[in-house]
């Protein structure tokens, strides 16, 4: 699993359907994620930096938190999918 595949899957978890996340390597050879991701109420959630994998996590959770989203564990009620078959859904 990529980094760019756990984003997705946590920003699943919030609800967000329409993700597009790209990489790219920054200055020192540090990893870059551009993510840009919408939910059915017409909430984005669009980032671009270069602080890797963690940071993004963490900033992803807090800025959720701030807006009041909850996580859910199951992205289409009453279903659930393995991670393999999460990551290749077209939402």
């Amino acid at each position: 699993m990529t980094g760019k595949d756990v984003i997705k899957l946590l920003l699943l978890a919030y609800g967000f359907k329409k993700i597009k996340i790209t990489t790219y390597r920054g200055q020192g050879n540090a990893q870059g994620y551009e993510i840009h991701a919408k939910n059915d109420d017409d909430y984005y959630y669009d980032e671009v930096n270069c602080e890797g994998l963690m940071f993004n996590i963490v900033h992803i959770i807090d800025w959720m938190n701030q807006l009041g989203f909850e996580p859910t564990y199951s992205i289409m009620p009453g279903q659930e999918y393995s991670v393999k078959e999460l990551l290749r859904m077209k939402l």
